[in-house]
């Protein structure tokens, strides 16, 4: 998803793979790796040594783009990280970020209230797919800022829950996260239900029990619009 560019940014750098590997692959000519911890950036410098990649790389230590400016990079990943934590990043360097022509991320939680952070905050999806590793999946978003409102999307829940992109190219992924999920959700509902049986009731437990029966018809809306 990352387009051919000058400069990458690569916020939550880690081990610097991603950065390398669009180098070494002409995605990108320069990479500005950057990470809040120094113990994962001063390994991603040794990697980048070790590669021979030094004279194309810059080091920050930062929170998120607080060490980018705006222009710096065209292209600004942020990967592998909680959805709340993409969001914070996200609302803190919003006007460094709606400077870039794309930004990459993949969150590993709390997709909801991420897209619609972003559809609220101005952001277009433009392409969205999903990933697995160690039995678990993720969406990979690619998005830009919008300035002209008129061309600004509203999404509706289920497209905020599971992904526009994701439900129009209905990768193979998708139908089995729908089924776990399914399946989750309804061994747990069936399990709150059980200990309210067995008690005076609970509003906490209740309200539980909504909120997953509703993330079954957000399920079945999905399934319905795939069909």
């Amino acid at each position: 998803m990352v387009d051919v560019c000058d400069t990458v940014a690569d916020v939550g750098c880690d081990h610097g793979y991603l950065s390398m590997a669009l180098i070494e692959n002409g995605i990108a000519k320069r990479a500005i790796a950057m990470d809040v911890n120094k113990g994962p950036l001063q390994v991603a410098k040794e990697n980048v040594l070790a590669a021979n990649l030094a004279d194309r790389f810059d080091f920050r230590l930062s929170d998120g783009v607080a060490a980018l400016s705006a222009n710096e990079a065209q292209v600004i990943c942020i990967c592998g990280m909680g959805g709340a934590l993409i969001k914070r990043i996200m609302d803190a360097g919003l006007a460094v970020l709606k400077e870039a022509s794309s930004i990459i991320i993949e969150p590993q939680s709390e997709y909801y209230p991420l897209r619609k952070f972003l559809m609220d905050s101005g952001f277009v999806i433009d392409d969205e797919t999903l990933t697995t590793e160690e039995n678990k999946i993720y969406p990979i978003i690619k998005l830009h800022y919008e300035i002209d409102s008129s061309k600004r999307v509203s999404y509706e829940d289920y497209e905020l829950e599971y992904g526009p992109w994701v439900i129009k190219n209905n990768p193979e992924l998708l139908t089995t996260l729908l089924n776990k999920n399914s399946l989750e959700y309804q061994e747990i509902i069936s399990n709150l239900k059980s200990r309210l049986e067995t008690s005076k009731g609970s509003e906490a437990i209740e309200k539980r029990i909504g909120e997953l029966t509703y993330q079954l018809e957000l399920i079945d809306k999905v399934k319905n619009t795939i069909k």
